[in-house]
């Protein structure tokens, strides 16, 4: 059964002329009206993910993909945005100190291998992203900080207890993904050992046993090979053929899942790899591909015109997200706040809005999403100003020294040029062009700024390594109450999100408090306070929030968009009878 949904799947995606057909005219694009099986979704991938385990993943296409192959205990609706019981037959009995939680699982929940998924495989999760070792999870692991222990006295029941409160347990703990400690844990290595070493680091070392694991589980194979990569969820990872497509084909054993959103239509679903956007829109216009995501503003005004191509339909949507350039402080030229205010005046954010989002966005101020609450609205704007940058490069001791155009400083005794490398992700070119106009406007003033393009999993190693002057990134993060705990904590600026290395005392005082405070508005006064010293120390330069345009097929019915992440539900997709290309067996 497996070889034949791969083989058909890749005939599909290989031989477009045998799968493709002479579109239908447009009248015939009607949707059921109940939802059918069958048929492929095929949807534009820019690259490769890290990998598709989700605890040592943390890419949004990685976040995507996985979400459809592994359940959690609870899942966000997409539409009213409420925690509904997943796996979990209710929501958890909660203490009233906070401090524990009692999750009763469903009895008829199964890994799509046939294996129930019980309480052990609960317990086993939670001791996999706790352990230390695993560097990879450690910017999932910082939400599972104040977990002292998971226990379960029986095959349905789970108890959490936690050291602190934390205002977005309920979320977190119910939120990750659940794992087979069947595959995952052969040698039974996690029963060797407990919650209290996890949470004791020199306690840990003195357990061989939680290091083994740790090198078993950060093996490349469990990232990508099917046969590790076992879930519960709607769909089963079958086939990943590096920068060419990753291929999940519907659960056959599914579970009665009582969301409406984890339901599946679609056969299978392959993510077909392009990186490159404009031969992605190439492909949705010859039906290699039925979805493309986040297309740059140019091709989506200029390349798809839906009156001439009936087949496609446009969209557009709003999502929690905003794109920066970050600045790596531990570097020297970088370390002077003055420095860093002043290229944020050197962004002229306004005429690239303008120009390279043709005005599909709105520009932010600081680190909370521009759509929570807690933004602080207040926030003066860093508008385009040479005079005041160069100031305040002045007072910072940078100067043209010896004439020759380029500004220059006295660091550690030596004479050192402003001179630093840019970098940003291969075939995103928003990113790209937002390089180009910055370089060429800052060596109007005498700093020298290198534009360097790197492959996905390239740019990624080299963020984690902290081997990079500036770059261009963006976050992602669920819409839910603000807790920049990941980004922007000490703790996180060796091995988590915190890339560009931001140190903060105050801040980390904030975000500490942040997170054992259930007062809404006294954490909105926190969230508050962390803007404006970040808004201060300038460890980036906020850009804005765009707005993701896309488009697709029109025989894919059922697509919706939301602020949730992912911010649409592959699985609800169905494709009418009368429109179906490929034939699934």
């Amino acid at each position: 059964m497996q070889i034949g949904w791969t083989l058909i799947i890749l005939s599909c995606a290989i031989l477009l002329g045998a799968c493709r057909r002479h579109s239908p005219a447009a009248a015939q694009y009607r949707c059921a009206a109940e939802p059918v099986i069958g048929d492929v979704v095929f949807f534009h991938l820019l690259s490769d993910p890290e990998g598709l385990n989700p605890y040592t993943s943390n890419d949004n296409t990685a976040s995507t993909l996985n979400r459809l192959v592994f359940d959690a205990l609870l899942e966000q609706n997409p539409e009213t945005l409420e925690l509904e019981p997943s796996v979990a037959r209710s929501l958890p009995t909660i203490s009233p100190d906070h401090l524990q939680y009692t999750f009763i699982l469903r009895n008829d929940v199964w890994f799509s291998d046939g294996v129930p998924l019980r309480a052990r495989d609960v317990v086993f999760s939670f001791k996999a992203v706790k352990n230390p070792f695993i560097l990879e999870a450690a910017a999932l692991r910082n939400y599972y900080d104040d977990i002292a222990d998971v226990r379960a006295p029986d095959d349905t029941t789970v108890i959490i207890t936690m050291t602190k409160p934390y205002f977005l347990a309920l979320y977190f703990l119910g939120d990750l993904r659940i794992l087979p400690k069947h595959i995952l844990d052969p040698e039974h290595l996690t029963d060797q050992y407990t919650f209290a070493e996890l949470n004791n680091p020199s306690v840990a070392t003195r357990n061989p046993a939680i290091e083994r694991f740790a090198r078993w589980f950060s093996r490349a194979e469990l990232r990508r090979e099917a046969r590790y990569l076992i879930g519960s969820g709607p769909y089963v990872f079958r086939e990943w053929s590096t920068g060419k497509r990753i291929v999940l084909v519907r659960n056959q054993r599914p579970w009665n899942t009582p969301l409406w959103w984890r339901r599946a239509f679609p056969s299978a679903v392959v993510g077909v790899v392009i990186n490159d956007r404009t031969a992605a829109i190439s492909a949705l216009k010859t039906e290699e591909v039925d979805f493309v995501d986040a297309i740059p503003p140019a091709l989506y005004d200029e390349q798809l015109d839906t009156a001439r191509l009936t087949y496609l339909r446009k969209g557009k949507y709003q999502q929690s997200i905003y794109t920066y350039i970050g600045w790596n402080l531990r570097k020297p030229i970088f370390q002077d706040r003055r420095v860093r205010q002043a290229l944020s005046y050197l962004a002229d954010r306004r005429t690239w809005l303008s120009v390279v989002l043709r005005g599909y966005g709105q520009l932010v101020n600081g680190p909370i999403y521009r759509n929570r609450p807690e933004y602080d609205t207040t926030l003066p704007s860093y508008e385009y100003n040479p005079s005041r940058a160069l100031a305040l490069l002045a007072q910072a001791g940078w100067k043209d020294r010896n004439g020759d155009g380029i500004l220059d400083n006295i660091i550690g005794g030596k004479t050192v040029n402003f001179e630093f490398s840019i970098s940003f992700n291969a075939g995103n070119e928003i990113r790209e062009n937002i390089a180009i106009l910055y370089a060429t406007e800052l060596r109007k003033y005498g700093i020298v700024c290198t534009v360097q393009k790197l492959e996905w999993s390239v740019f990624l190693r080299q963020l984690s390594a902290h081997q990079f002057d500036a770059y261009i990134g963006a976050w992602v993060n669920d819409n839910i109450p603000s807790d920049p705990y990941q980004l922007w904590h000490s703790s996180q600026a060796d091995y988590g999100s915190n890339y560009v290395g931001f140190r903060n005392h105050d801040v980390d005082s904030l975000l500490e408090r942040n997170r054992i405070e259930f007062d809404p508005l006294v954490r909105m006064q926190l969230m508050q306070d962390f803007q404006r010293i970040v808004h201060r120390e300038a460890p980036y330069t906020f850009l804005w929030t765009p707005e993701i345009l896309t488009a697709y097929n029109r025989r894919l019915c059922n697509v919706r968009f939301y602020t949730v992440r992912p911010p649409y539900v592959i699985p609800n997709w169905y494709i009418p009878a009368h429109l179906h290309k490929h034939i699934v067996q």
